[in-house]
């Protein structure tokens, strides 16, 4: 599946999530910590992903799905509902369901897909 937005992992991620993703879809998929960005907040984290336009964050934060419901989308969002868990338990839970999510976020009217256990 060819992807045409970025794929940005929240400052709550590892970059290792992000580097096994890439290696598994072939999609641009970056780390906060590469985007300098872990050190920003949920708002700064929004307002410089709208900029870049075709945006897609992974984050386990509460904060963001409502920031997105309230200002829109772009960037648009992939919530994690997991809780504390190993890199290796967290990429797996992402792997099971991050094709049916993009596909999902690939609609106009879906700006926001919760992943749960």
């Amino acid at each position: 599946m060819q992807l045409e937005w970025e794929i940005r992992l929240d400052n709550h991620l590892s970059s290792a999530i992000a580097k096994w993703m890439h290696e598994e879809t072939g999609w641009v998929v970056k780390s906060s910590y590469i985007l300098n960005l872990h050190f920003k907040n949920d708002m700064q984290i929004y307002e410089e992903a709208k900029t870049h336009g075709k945006v897609i964050i992974l984050s386990k934060d509460s904060d963001l799905p409502e920031i997105i419901t309230r200002l829109g989308a772009p960037p648009k969002l992939i919530n994690l509902k997991i809780g504390n868990c190993d890199n290796r338990v967290l990429w797996n839970f992402i792997r099971s369901r991050i094709y049916q999510a993009i596909e999902a976020l690939q609609k106009p009217d879906i700006n926001i897909v919760d992943l749960e256990p």
